[in-house]
Parts: structure tokens; C-alpha cells; sequence
């Protein structure tokens, strides 16, 4: 089974700190905001995570989260330049 992790969104809301990094980067109690679906990825046994972020976020998640192979899962990366809402055909 695979899983995505939608690591998108400029954080307005959370402006001024989301100027220095993305939103899901920044830490929530002891762990950064991504961790916490990354785990319950894991933990329902997914093994290949795609990781999808905006144009100027996927370095900073490969500097976090690397390939996967510290969290034993294949982390491809992924980027939607803008926002937009799949079109289901009827």
C-alpha cells in the first residue's frame, strides 16, 4: 500500500514564522508538525510515502526526512506548484 503526505500551503495564518520555513517543519510539543501524519502513516503499516510540497519546500524535507531509510520507508518527493482541486469526471 502507498500513502501521500500533502505537505502544501503558505501558512498565512501562521505568518510571520512561516517566512524562515514551512508550516509543517515547524515544531509542534517536540517534533516538527510532519512527523505526526509520518507516524500514522507508519503505523498503519505504509511503506512507500510520497512526500507532495510546494516549489519551495522539498529541500528542506530532504534535509529532514532524507530518503526514508532512517524510518525503514521509500520517501519519493513530490511538487504542486499551485493549489488546485482534482476534477472528477462523472
Amino acid at each position: 500500500m502507498k500513502g501521500i503526505l500533502l505537505a502544501g500551503g503558505f501558512g498565512s495564518r501562521l505568518h510571520p514564522m512561516t517566512l524562515a520555513a514551512s508550516k509543517q517543519l515547524l515544531p509542534v510539543y517536540d517534533k516538527p508538525m510532519v512527523y505526526y501524519p509520518l507516524s500514522t502513516l507508519m503505523l498503519a503499516g505504509i511503506r512507500d510515502i510520497m512526500v507532495i510540497s510546494t516549489t519551495r519546500g522539498p529541500a528542506a524535507f530532504k534535509r529532514l526526512l532524507g530518503d526514508g531509510t532512517a524510518f525503514r520507508r521509500a520517501v519519493p518527493y513530490a511538487v504542486q506548484p499551485k493549489p488546485e482541486a482534482s476534477r472528477r469526471r462523472s
